[in-house]
């Protein structure tokens, strides 16, 4: 056991050292190991670490029941580095035995590695644990079985943290923003829409149009036109035109 917990390159050592100076700031006010887990998250994203909190499920099985768990994982140069706040406290069990106490005391606080690691250090503990309830004549509960266990780190996770972005890597984001962006305005104008430097300087502005005088109208007087009632079948003249037909 001893020779698996050593960390086992100059990466995974300076994650732990960073990852036990966050914790042992901030171990004290969090409560919850939920809390704690997230604030170690933020403060590695925050030294430029590509970290997240990870969770994990697994399905009932005939010798283990179906659960989740959730820890940290940091991809470094493409490959994941797994961490776990509150390693040693997941192998506690009651009445243990002094061999186990001894191998309990021998796991860390804190654990930084990959995958392969850990599952030998899981196989090792989980049957320690499994001798000690064996010796006191207690029952081994489905959830402290080896394979149960190993599902805690080793089952299909899903990320939940969406790593911040920076450098390099922030502006290739940036760009796939932008392309999506173009992209929808294409669709709305139906049309492609190309942004450079050439084609801005090329747009001119448009020009005010001229200003269009109508032609003057000259005002005449409107016709005037005699009214005329009709009664019937005759026609009833009045006005100008009656006075002119008395004359008559």
């Amino acid at each position: 056991m001893q020779s698996l917990i050593p960390c086992a390159s100059v990466a995974e050592r300076n994650l732990l050292a960073d990852t036990s100076k966050i914790v042992e700031k901030h171990n004290k006010t969090c409560k919850r190991k939920d809390d704690l887990r997230k604030i170690v998250t933020d403060n590695l994203i925050a030294l430029d670490y590509n970290a997240s909190v990870c969770k994990s499920k697994w399905e009932k099985s005939p010798s283990i029941p179906a659960g989740e768990y959730e820890y940290i994982d940091v991809i470094i140069e493409g490959e994941r580095v797994l961490i776990d706040v509150d390693f040693r406290s997941e192998f506690e069990i009651a009445r243990s035995t002094s061999s186990y106490k001894a191998t309990l005391q021998c796991l860390p606080y804190i654990f930084v590695g990959k995958s392969d690691r850990l599952l030998q250090i899981v196989s090792v503990a989980s049957e320690a644990a499994r001798l000690s309830l064996k010796k006191k004549g207690m029952h081994i509960a489905p959830w402290r079985k080896s394979e149960y266990m190993k599902s805690k780190w080793l089952s299909p996770h899903t990320r939940l943290t969406q790593p911040k972005l920076s450098g390099a890597a922030a502006a290739d984001d940036d760009q796939e923003v932008l392309e999506c962006e173009v992209g929808e305005l294409d669709l709305i104008f139906g049309e492609s829409m190309a942004f450079s430097e050439e084609s801005v300087s090329s747009v001119k502005p448009i020009s005010s149009p001229a200003k269009v005088i109508p032609p003057a109208m000259t005002w005449q007087l409107p016709a005037v036109r005699p009214r005329s009632l009709e009664r019937g079948n005759k026609v009833v003249v009045t006005g100008l035109a009656s006075l002119l037909k008395e004359k008559l």
